[in-house]
């Protein structure tokens, strides 16, 4: 199956992908009323399969971090969770009742289990606005991500 970017915003290191073939009905992107303790599910992709992966909401964070082209610093954000990610598994959907309430950023590499996460709610005005109006538009060069 091929993808492609319908919406993407570098700062916050989001992107929303479309795919010819999909059936059923799109997930609900929302974290309104996520909290310290709510669990859920991160669905990534390991060795070409889906695994399930369980979370722990540990707290809201602002997640202060290098942009994906490494030119500056941005803040995003997010989440810190309790959940055992891997290397591989950034861009999975976090579910808490049923709703995309996050996608998966990053693990710690000090403290075991201790994962992030980027709310798309709070993070997400620029993708937004691209899905609103159809368009990513000339100043993001989507290409230097491939």
């Amino acid at each position: 199956m091929t993808a492609h970017v319908i919406a993407f915003d570098p700062e916050m290191d989001l992107a929303y992908l479309a795919a010819d073939g999909l059936n059923g009905t799109p997930w609900q992107v929302s974290s309104e009323g996520v909290e310290a303790g709510d669990t859920g599910v991160a669905y990534v992709m390991r060795d070409g399969e889906i695994a399930r992966v369980p979370v722990t909401v540990v707290r809201r964070i602002d997640i202060r971090t290098e942009d994906i082209y490494v030119e500056g610093e941005t803040v995003r954000p997010g989440f810190e969770l309790e959940a055992l990610v891997e290397p591989g598994d950034s861009g999975g959907a976090v579910v808490i009742d049923g709703r995309i309430a996050a996608v998966v950023w990053a693990r710690s590499r000090s403290v075991d289990g201790r994962s992030y996460a980027i709310d798309p709610d709070r993070a997400g005005a620029l993708t937004r606005e691209q899905l609103r109006t159809g368009s990513i538009g000339d100043r993001i060069d989507v290409t230097r991500c491939h």
